[in-house]
């Protein structure tokens, strides 16, 4: 059942895509604001300022220091005395809704672009301009596609982004069809009228700020759209300890705002776009336990490996792998792609650890901050 849902999802998807191929891109230059939280981003927040600076749609760029510790402002503060066009706005630490809202008080322009301090954003594509023309066409807010920064990244990195890429563009653009809206706006790359932004508002009252303004967008009946011709690059985690931690917050984070956001589950968009997301996630964990389960009783334990990854599915994942070893200009990302699967035992596993937890109770671990490292050549 789940591979048919998965290749229907492609088809769709591809006849989605297909349709909206003749979209072009805004020539709105320097129309856009953008807003950057930082937190102790002193080795990677120079050179995503300096790429959002030279992207031709791109006005002007704030950079909401939120107490950091670290040089982050000095180094902000040395960056701005080069360009006016550049402003570092700083404060104490409270989260990255506040310092989102912060930035937004000193925002002029009609068009705000969120992104991370970690997050490549190509200044010679033309991703914002693909959001501002799905702006035009009278969406509220725009999501892009997070993929993955590679120049410096461990073996996790390409692990992560051998698939990435592509089941993003696939899920998010079947949640849009059936839905009526993607299941997240990513804080890596989002776009917002900057009315509508300041009157719904970000907060900090959950650990995944930009699913929670998502699905606030979407109760309140904002048009909310994802666009997968633009496409940012933020970095991975390099150990399973701080992947297990991200997706722990993913996880207990999306648990509480199906919480927080219970009158959804029950429209469209929560049938279509928030509940396949846990409910597929059950019935994977009801059919590995049910498999495993009756091959250890019957005395055929050397099964496990070819039912925890049956060979469809390997052929999949590399067919994934092909399309995100490409896009990267990556031939190694093609072989990696099998070992992808381990993800999504890793989901099953924080959910079952972590994310019921979070659904009964409500209640998040803090925040936990991926550990920065310097883009290089990779």
């Amino acid at each position: 059942m789940k591979t048919i849902l998965f290749f229907a999802m492609v088809v769709l998807t591809f006849a989605f895509l297909l349709a909206r191929a003749r979209i072009r891109p805004s020539t709105q230059f320097q129309s856009i604001d953008v807003i950057v939280p930082a937190f102790n981003e002193e080795l990677v927040i120079a050179r995503s300022l300096i790429n959002l600076l030279r992207n031709p749609y791109v006005r002007r760029v704030i950079c909401v220091d939120d107490g950091s510790t670290d040089a982050t402002s000095e180094i902000v503060a040395q960056l701005m005395q080069q360009t006016p066009r550049l402003l570092l706005v700083s404060k104490d630490n409270g989260g990255k809704g506040s310092a989102i809202m912060k930035g937004l008080e000193f925002a002029t322009a009609k068009y705000v672009f969120l992104t991370d301090a970690d997050t490549y954003v190509p200044f010679k594509s033309r991703g914002l301009g693909y959001m501002l023309a799905e702006l035009d066409r009278g969406a509220d807010a725009v999501g892009g596609v997070p993929s993955s920064d590679l120049r410096g990244g461990g073996l996790l990195g390409y692990v992560r982004a051998s698939v990435k890429l592509p089941m993003i563009v696939i899920k998010r653009t079947f949640q849009q069809i059936l839905g009526g809206a993607p299941f997240i706006i990513s804080g890596a790359c989002g776009m917002f009228r900057a009315d509508v932004l300041r009157e719904v508002g970000v907060t900090d009252r959950t650990n995944v700020e930009d699913l929670d303004l998502t699905w606030s967008l979407v109760a309140a009946g904002y048009k909310v759209r994802n666009v997968s011709r633009a496409v940012v690059y933020p970095q991975e985690c390099k150990t399973l300890r701080e992947e297990w931690r991200r997706w722990r917050r993913w996880i207990m984070g999306y648990a509480v705002c199906m919480r927080l956001h219970w009158r959804l589950l029950f429209s469209r968009y929560g049938l279509f776009s928030i509940l396949p997301m846990f409910l597929v996630v059950v019935l994977g964990v009801g059919m590995y336990a049910y498999n495993w389960g009756r091959a250890v009783l019957v005395g055929q334990a050397g099964l496990l490996p070819s039912l925890m990854f049956p060979l469809l599915w390997l052929g999949v994942v590399m067919i994934l792998g092909g399309i995100s070893a490409w896009h990267h200009n990556k031939l190694r990302l093609l072989w990696m792609a099998p070992l992808a699967l381990m993800y999504v035992l890793l989901a099953y596993a924080v959910w079952l650890t972590h994310g019921l937890q979070g659904l009964i109770t409500g209640r998040e671990y803090g925040r936990d901050k991926p550990t920065r490292y310097a883009r290089v050549v990779a």
